[in-house]
């Protein structure tokens, strides 16, 4: 670990060792959301445009599965807006949190847009906010916590830019620029999480960044490892169906063509964080205001997965290629597509053999 990093892994000792464990068991189901940034309904409130899908995606899948939520930090955006405004516009999201908590469980940290809540009384904050909880599963840890405690100058800005954002951006219109509009800022974060938990030989799950990683692989790693995959797959006749084999590739290989051209000055071989063996000891459930939907992490039993929820309606692109299979919310044009999935087990012994 280089020294000049020496204070952000000290601050993610601490939030680990704070930490109370929680049992995951195999039947434990758990969904992560992260990066909600709730306002108070106005023109400047991002969560807008994706609240209404996922109050359907939390009440007609998530509950009905018997899932629990953990809410991984920005859920209300405190740096533009006050909470007795949020609460008050956004009282059925609300009570679908409590319904979450009097079922099964909610658990909800605390993130850079939201810290506000470390300085409320109990009844004011209503949820209890700790800064990270620690899943343990059969003796491994999984460590959930928003990812801001990884910028080193987070602790010295961050009331600046909520003072910025809520008396100059605010009257003027400005969205919301952070951390997730900046490919390096992003990349810095990943790497300082990836190191310190390759070091630790666990399971980090953050948010922050609004960037969906699974297994420490950005999206283009991923499209490279499934193209690979399924040229195996075509080449040892496993596949029923040939053609629909052909159709994933041309399909991945077309997305990873996209990618190319709309980021053609970023450095893809940094995605593996410099690192001589891949580990997958990294992720990252994304956000809940994508302009193509939102994502999620899912810990199901002993298998975790990335998840990506999209209106159909708006969003044919899923639905008119193969190579995707998305499952439809019943009576809704909301679908659910897995983007990976693998088992905890394996996911825990590679970490174990290669860090």
């Amino acid at each position: 670990m280089k020294i000049k990093n020496k204070i952000v892994y000290q601050k993610l000792d601490e939030l680990y060792e704070e930490a109370k464990p929680i049992a995951l068991t195999e039947s434990s189901k758990w969904v992560i959301f992260s990066d909600l940034h709730m306002g108070d309904g106005g023109s400047n409130d991002d969560f807008k445009a994706n609240a209404p899908m996922l109050q359907s995606v939390l009440s007609d899948y998530y509950l009905k599965q018997d899932f629990g939520l953990i809410l991984n930090g920005d859920v209300e955006e405190l740096q533009r807006f006050k909470l007795k405004n949020i609460r008050q516009y956004w009282k059925s999201v609300f009570d679908l949190f409590d319904q979450f908590q009097s079922k099964i469980g909610l658990h909800k940290t605390v993130g850079n847009h939201d810290l506000d809540f470390e300085q409320m009384n109990a009844e004011e904050a209503k949820y209890t906010h700790p800064p990270s909880l620690r899943l343990d599963y059969k003796g491994n840890s999984i460590f959930i916590f928003h990812g801001h405690q990884a910028s080193r100058k987070f602790q010295k800005h961050n009331q600046l830019i909520g003072l910025t954002l809520k008396y100059f951006a605010n009257p003027l219109g400005i969205k919301n620029y952070s951390v997730s509009h900046s490919s390096q800022k992003q990349y810095n974060i990943e790497k300082r999480v990836y190191h310190y938990s390759a070091y630790r030989k666990i399971v980090s799950i953050i948010g922050h960044t609004h960037r969906p990683l699974f297994e420490s692989l950005h999206k283009v790693e991923r499209l490279r490892y499934k193209i690979e995959q399924l040229c195996r797959e075509f080449a040892t006749g496993l596949t029923k169906d040939p053609q629909e084999v052909l159709d994933a590739i041309s399909t991945n290989k077309s997305d990873l063509r996209k990618y190319y051209k709309q980021a053609l000055k970023t450095n893809f071989q940094n995605y593996v964080y410099n690192t001589i063996f891949h580990i997958p000891c990294l992720f990252n459930s994304g956000c809940v205001i994508g302009k193509r939907g939102m994502t999620c992490i899912e810990l199901d039993g002993n298998m975790i997965r990335l998840v990506h929820w999209f209106d159909g309606s708006l969003n044919q692109k899923y639905l008119s290629q193969s190579g995707y299979n998305p499952e439809q919310l019943a009576g809704t044009d909301i679908y659910r597509m897995v983007i990976n999935e693998e088992t905890l087990d394996y996911i825990f012994t590679r970490i174990k053999l290669l860090s």
